[in-house]
């Protein structure tokens, strides 16, 4: 029996039709989200790969007028970079000496996460030396430069 006028069908979704609307949602979200924050890492790593090849051209031109290195990034006296944070705020910078030498004779350049890239443990802190060395900590570090 139709309890419907003649001419006239069923007009709307029932509750079971839009909670498998809802369903299908959250699934697509479990499988995208963790790939788009992923993504989002890996741009914002480009901001402390950025400053770090910077400060590493800074650190050589400082060396060719004054034979030797810097530790100071932010002052005039040293490489003049301004703010010793990534240009996005994604990353901390420092200069150190390197390992085996003194800031006299070679340079650590390191970009250590900051905010929520914090969260990024794939390649965790960048470095760069005197040598051209690249490094992260992370336990993907292989695929971080």
């Amino acid at each position: 029996m139709n309890i419907y006028p003649a001419g006239v069908g069923n007009r709307g979704f029932t509750l079971i039709e839009i909670m498998m609307v809802v369903v299908i949602v959250a699934v697509l979200l479990m499988i995208a989200l963790p790939g788009y924050q992923d993504s989002m890492k890996k741009s914002r790593r480009a901001d402390g790969m950025r400053d770090l090849m910077e400060l590493a051209s800074r650190q050589e031109r400082f060396y060719a007028q004054n034979s030797r290195y810097s530790e100071d990034i932010v002052t005039a006296n040293g490489l003049n970079f301004l703010r010793a944070i990534s240009e996005e705020g994604h990353y901390e910078l420092a200069a150190t000496a390197c390992d085996d030498g003194t800031i006299l004779t070679c340079y650590k350049l390191t970009a250590t996460p900051a905010g929520i890239q914090a969260e990024d443990t794939a390649c965790g802190t960048l470095s760069v030396n005197s040598k051209g060395e690249r490094e992260a900590s992370g336990h993907q570090k292989e695929k971080c430069w």
